[in-house]
Parts: C-alpha cells; sequence; structure tokens
C-alpha cells in the first residue's frame, strides 16, 4: 500500500495562509463610479501629448492611457524636475515602452524652494497664497516652458491644480503652472488632460493610506489638513474615463521598473499592485479617469 505523503497539502496551505496575509482585496479601492469614455483624442489630428509634472513617479496613474495613445501612434513625452543620476536613470527606464522622451527640468531644490530647511516636511500642504513666497516661480516656469514649448504638444496632461492629487504642493504649482502658461498664450496645447481618481477612489485610497501611516507611528492626517489648506473636498471630479485593459502589461512593466524607493511610494495610491498579475489588477482598475480643461 503506498504510504500518503502530506507535505505537498501542508505546503499548499502555508502558502494559501501567506497569500492571505500579504494580499490585499484591492476592489474596495476600485472606481464604482462611471463617467463617459474619452472620445475627444481620437479626433486629434496633431497627435502629440506631453504629461507634464513635478516628479518622475506622478504620472503612475495615467501611464495606461499613455501607453495606449503610444500604441496608437501618439507622440508622447514626459517632463519634470531632476532628481539624483539613479532615480532618473530608473524614470528613463521605466518609461521606455510607453513613450518617446524623457525630459527634466535641471534645478536643484535650492532653486526650486526657499524652505529647504526640512525636506522631510517638502510634501506638507501650504496656504497657496504663500507658493510666490516658497518657490522660485519665475524661474520654473521659464525652464519648463522653453521644454513645453520645443516639444509642442496639442495635449497636455498633468495632475490636478486644485489637490495635487494627495496634497503635495508641488504638484498644485506645477499644474496651476501649466493652466497659467497656457491661459497667457506662452505654450499653445489644445487641452489639458488633468488625471484625477473619482471620489471613491481618493477616498477609500487616501484614508488606507493614513490607517497605514497612524499604525507606523506618523500622524496621518496630511490629506485631511491639506484638503482644509487649499479649501476643497479633495480632487476634482473627472469628466470622461479611458480603458486601459489592452495596456495592463505595459502599466504593470512600467510600475515595476521603478527601483524599491519610488516602488513603495507608488504602492501607497496604486494599492498592493506588486501582490498582483497586470491581468488581475488592471481587470479591477480598469480605468483612469480625467478632468478636460479647454484652452481658449
Amino acid at each position: 500500500m503506498k504510504k500518503y505523503n502530506p507535505f505537498p497539502i501542508l505546503i499548499l496551505l502555508v502558502v494559501m495562509i501567506f497569500s492571505c496575509k500579504t494580499r490585499e482585496d484591492v476592489r474596495q479601492y476600485a472606481a464604482i463610479e462611471s463617467y463617459p469614455n474619452d472620445t475627444l483624442l481620437k479626433s486629434i489630428e496633431n497627435k502629440k501629448a506631453m504629461i507634464v509634472l513635478a516628479h518622475d513617479d506622478d504620472m503612475c496613474a495615467l501611464a495606461g492611457t499613455a501607453a495606449l495613445l503610444n500604441k496608437n501612434g501618439w507622440e508622447i513625452a514626459v517632463v519634470s524636475f531632476t532628481k539624483t543620476p539613479e532615480r532618473d536613470a530608473a524614470q528613463v527606464k521605466a518609461c521606455k515602452n510607453i513613450l518617446d522622451k524623457v525630459m527634466f527640468v535641471n534645478l536643484t531644490q535650492q532653486q526650486i524652494r526657499n524652505d529647504n530647511e526640512d525636506q522631510r516636511k517638502g510634501y506638507f500642504a501650504f496656504a497657496k497664497d504663500s507658493f510666490d513666497i516658497v518657490f522660485n516661480k519665475e524661474i520654473i516656469e521659464k525652464e519648463y516652458e522653453k521644454i513645453i514649448k520645443e516639444f509642442n504638444p496639442t495635449i497636455i496632461f498633468t495632475l490636478d491644480n486644485e489637490m495635487g492629487g494627495y496634497g503635495h504642493p508641488e504638484h498644485v504649482l506645477i499644474s496651476q503652472m501649466v493652466i497659467d502658461l497656457s491661459t497667457q498664450k506662452r505654450i499653445a496645447p489644445q487641452y489639458i488632460y488633468q488625471n484625477v481618481y473619482t471620489n471613491h477612489m481618493e477616498n477609500s485610497i487616501m484614508e488606507r493610506h493614513s490607517k497605514r501611516m497612524k499604525s507606523w507611528g506618523f500622524p496621518g492626517d496630511e490629506w485631511q489638513t491639506a484638503k482644509k489648506i487649499y479649501a476643497v473636498e479633495g480632487m476634482p471630479e473627472p469628466n470622461v474615463q479611458i480603458v486601459i485593459t489592452s495596456q495592463a502589461q505595459a502599466k504593470m512593466d512600467y510600475l515595476r521598473s521603478y527601483n524599491e524607493r519610488e516602488r513603495k511610494t507608488i504602492g501607497f495610491f496604486v494599492p498592493e499592485f506588486e501582490e498582483y498579475t497586470a491581468q488581475e489588477y488592471f481587470t479591477i482598475f480598469d480605468r483612469e479617469f480625467f478632468k478636460i480643461i479647454k484652452i481658449n
């Protein structure tokens, strides 16, 4: 009689228990709202788009759209502040399969801001009427304007200028700068696509982030404080969605191409993406959302 070997079943049970402890059910953070599918981009003849950001990893929530447009013949560039050579190289590597050009605004932190005594607080929100004091806006605008004008995009993708995603003042600064440069005719996009979360996504993801920060001994109230300081309820509401399931693997490859530090940061706002396959994850997070601003 063949002796029963329980070892394979024990291994399976251990794997299942470990998976239950490490894999979070991310469905609770996915959008429950629906918006009209974007049709505007299909009507654009000059297919040039630029993603204008403060930081390299700020494009994590629109990478699927970038990949989709690039596959459909769009020329796409991204620009953000330079970081370290290692981090800049990681950005180039991450973007190589979803867009055409990666560019950087080469300013030091001292050239960007006048409050660098405690860089740990650099992402904390502060009153917008102090932006002119804290940021060297003229220097920043000049450098971004030069790069944007050289590429001359028809569409610009940014974060929102009200909340800057989760409240980072540099996000707000750069997104507002794009609007200002456009309305002043210093750059000439036809439309700005502000990348935003739906209300449910924003609330559920940021509440998760707050709980995690508090469990690690941090205040965890930065998002709520930012809303009060900026006098907003959160990100502006999107008016279109773009289905990105066809670019699931491209977006996952982009997210996983970053260095470990950036992947951890991304994981705050794209929950547990490293625990799932591309198809699993982006069947759940199957859309990216935008508020469109027309430039007259």
